[in-house]
């Protein structure tokens, strides 16, 4: 049973959308590959923007500072520091949810960290509309996500010029 079991986990990533996946697959995982889709092609975006366009900037290639905990990004540290912020339905609109590869997301601060994120935006409820079962950020929540190729610590604000 969970050899069978095992067979139907997708890693799924930006480069192969055009793969949608099926209705027995399991998501676990999404990205963006860096040589598409990078801090120097990308459309800047505040994070209002990407909160209020929604589903309009769906495959768009985007970059947006925000707060990085976990596995969201916020508009402000001290929603991205609060209990759950990552869960809690209460924060829908007020975080962007990201999906990276393991390399990014074993570096995920637990405390929200002033961040670029780049990436190619999504929606947790049409993103992978066939699947069985979604892992990660969508697994809990719902809303605005960012497959992400790239994330870039921003300087603290006392050393911006």
């Amino acid at each position: 049973m969970v050899v069978a079991a095992s067979a139907l986990w997708t890693t799924a990533s930006a480069q192969t959308a055009a793969d949608p996946a099926g209705s027995q697959d399991i998501i676990v995982g999404a990205w963006s590959d860096p040589a598409k889709c990078n801090s120097t092609n990308a459309l800047h975006l505040s994070f209002d923007a990407i909160i209020k366009q929604g589903p309009k900037l769906n495959g768009t290639c985007v970059a947006v500072e925000g707060f990085w905990a976990v596995r969201a990004l916020f508009k402000r540290a001290s929603d991205g520091n609060e209990k759950k912020s990552n869960s809690s339905h209460s924060f829908r609109g007020r975080r962007i949810g990201i999906y990276a590869r393991e390399q990014i997301l074993e570096r995920a601060p637990q405390r929200a960290t002033r961040s670029t994120v780049v990436g190619i935006v999504g929606q947790c409820d049409t993103e992978w509309p066939d699947a069985m079962m979604i892992l990660g950020y969508c697994h809990y929540t719902g809303g605005p996500l960012i497959k992400v190729s790239e994330i870039v610590p921003s300087l603290p604000s006392s050393t911006k010029h």
